[in-house]
């Protein structure tokens, strides 16, 4: 599991925790996680034009926990 951070378009944020959040070739937001059988599920879609960017909370460089910006452009996974 990951925590996400979602920067809407509209001055709103949503975090969320999934397994993996993901951008599409058109530039999609896709969150998913596993079902029972580690099947992977899309439990949120947000279209390009309602995100402004979207971090994963990890450890930096440092070793300590942030926020890590994830690629504005082109296609993505992080989990």
């Amino acid at each position: 599991m990951a925590v996400f951070k979602l920067q809407l378009t509209d001055g709103g944020e949503r975090l969320v925790e999934a397994g993996r959040a993901g951008r599409t070739a058109d530039g999609q937001i896709v969150i998913e996680d596993t079902d029972s059988l580690g099947v992977w599920d899309c439990l949120e879609e947000y279209p390009a034009d309602r995100v402004r960017a979207v971090w994963r909370r990890g450890p930096a460089e440092s070793g300590i926990y942030t926020w890590i910006p994830q690629p504005s452009e082109g296609s993505w996974w992080s989990y």
